[in-house]
């Protein structure tokens, strides 16, 4: 079964045991693996989060400058 979530794909591979994390498309690609599925969702949860802090980071590097 596969649950989507934020963009991303958390696949269960063995229900209740183990559930793979899968990146936002067009990739896909697997990025981690967690015991339950909330346990997917958090860390996907932390992953939106460092993205828009690298995201924002960013964008004030030319102000910085």
């Amino acid at each position: 079964m596969n649950i989507y979530y934020r963009g991303y794909v958390i696949n269960e591979e063995i229900p209740s045991i183990s559930y793979s994390v899968h990146g936002r498309r067009p990739e896909r690609s697997e990025l981690t693996a967690r015991s339950t599925a909330r346990q997917a969702m958090e860390w996907i949860d932390g992953d939106v989060k460092r993205e828009a802090i690298l995201g924002a980071a960013k964008a004030l590097q030319p102000l910085a400058s």
